[in-house]
């Protein structure tokens, strides 16, 4: 993909050359001219100064040479950078604008600008439009009973009805808790794709001559200005970024990183605490390894470290990719990471015998098969892959059994098991037809059926326990 880069010229403080970028004077205050220097490109980054242009006149110049203003990067020139950063940061923004794929018109809402110009007083203010998620069907869970995304949505836009998942966009802040949170990866936000995100970060890495230190900050916030040396990865809100992330991206070669709450008054949809917590999951998983603390920081940022590694992992800002994180670290360190923490989107599912009924309703519910279900003669198997697992609870909500403890979900990291693969949690017979043989059901579960009737039904529990339905139906 083609990417320009356009600069305006108003500011003689901002030094440009090094930035590769079109000087346009006047471009602030009228983005129009961009038509006249568009050529072939097929995705835009700006340089712009806050609070001296408008997001509505820049996205209606940008639609009008059929640019789609989602995948535009737009960066609010600081009054004083060094020329150096200003490279490095118009790098990582020229390979995220080229990792766009596009969005679809459903993905576009508008909004009310939360900023006003110096000439938008002196008439209405105009929506400006931002990225929206759309749930993908095709790989989406709810068929099976999936509804991670309404259960954590904190603006109640989603709902489930006759196994699939409705969006309302009206309702939506994107915040992006749904896309990071979704179990099967079936959410996905356009403007912040894992794609655009991996090439942001291995731009800036490769293009700095010295360690960089990277924060995630949300789209709809004033940060205050990075300092030097520090680069911003816009995502829609911190509040989605797990501390998987952040680990990723030491392990991309930042020196360091944090996740930026948001400004003044905290954040509007109560997620100021996730990317705390994300914070302290990163940290956590340091300690455990030996590394230095520095190289995740809470609150505001400090000295920037000295890279832990640079791995050019395959598929980073995916549960695949945090899986990879983890087994990394305990490569690089020799440490197999063993930590609970509310924090991870990693999981280990424990099964209790006593109570288990080997009913397999966890496995049908298990978005991602992370729990499976399978038979090896009279024996039905229910067996369990740690990297598979993303958290999400969905097994412990299906279990007619958890009041009794025969399912447990612990959140937590468990580098021996994600390298041990599948491994079985719980194995029982399986009664068959004394007719025809075909399977009944599990004893465990005729059993527990018939514990549950009572004494009374032992000879009708007897003779389902023989016969399978279609020979009750013939005797």
């Amino acid at each position: 993909m083609t990417t320009k880069v356009f600069a305006c010229a108003d500011s003689p403080n901002v030094a440009y050359r090094g930035a590769e970028a079109e000087l346009i004077p006047g471009l602030c205050e009228s983005p129009s001219q961009i038509s006249e220097r568009i050529g072939e490109a097929e995705q835009v980054v700006l340089l712009l100064h806050r609070h001296r242009y408008e997001l509505a006149d820049v996205q209606r110049a940008l639609r009008a040479v059929e640019i789609d203003p989602l995948g535009t990067q737009i960066f609010d020139v600081p009054a004083e950078i060094s020329e150096a950063d200003l490279e490095v940061t118009v790098a990582g923004l020229r390979r995220r604008a080229a990792g766009f794929e596009g969005s679809r018109p459903e993905q576009h809402k508008p909004t009310m600008p939360k900023e006003m110009s110096r000439r938008s007083v002196l008439r209405p203010p105009r929506p400006v439009y931002i990225a929206a998620p759309m749930v993908d069907h095709q790989t989406c869970a709810a068929a099976d009973g999936c509804q991670v995304c309404v259960q954590i949505c904190p603006q109640d836009a989603y709902r489930s009805q006759r196994g699939r998942i409705h969006f309302n966009k009206d309702l939506c802040e994107p915040c992006g808790r749904c896309v990071s949170g979704c179990p099967t990866e079936a959410i996905s936000n356009p403007s912040a794709t894992p794609a655009m995100l991996a090439a942001q970060i291995r731009a800036v890495v490769d293009h700095a001559d010295a360690p960089v230190g990277l924060r995630f900050v949300c789209s709809g916030t004033l940060a205050p200005a990075p300092s030097s040396g520090w680069h911003d990865i816009v995502v829609p809100c911190t509040g989605m970024v797990p501390g998987s992330w952040l680990l990723t991206a030491l392990l991309m070669g930042a020196g360091s990183v944090t996740a930026l709450g948001c400004a003044d008054g905290g954040c509007s949809r109560g997620l100021d605490g996730h990317s705390r917590a994300a914070i302290d999951f990163a940290r956590a998983a340091l300690t455990a390894c030996g590394l230095d603390l520095v190289s995740v920081c809470s609150g505001s940022e400090i000295e920037i470290g000295a890279p832990v590694a640079h791995e050019n992992f395959s598929a980073p800002f995916t549960h695949a990719g945090d899986v990879d994180v983890m087994l990394t670290l305990a490569a690089l360190t020799g440490v197999d990471i063993d930590e609970v923490h509310n924090a991870t989107n990693i999981g280990v599912v424990t099964i209790d015998p006593a109570s288990c009924t080997l009913c397999a309703q966890c496995a049908q519910a298990c978005p991602t098969s992370a729990i499976q279900a399978g038979s090896e003669g009279v024996t039905i198997v229910l067996s369990f892959d740690a990297a598979a697992c993303t958290n999400c609870g969905q097994c412990t909500i299906a279990c007619p059994e958890i009041t009794r403890g025969a399912i447990a979900l612990s959140a937590k990291v468990d580098v021996e098991l994600l390298r041990a693969g599948r491994r079985t949690i719980n194995q029982g017979t399986v009664l068959v037809c004394e007719s025809c043989g075909k399977p009944i059901a599990p004893s465990s579960l005729m059993d527990r059926i018939g514990e549950l009737l009572g004494d009374e039904f032992d000879d009708t529990m007897a003779y389902l326990s023989r016969k399978c339905m279609d020979c009750r139906t013939l005797g």
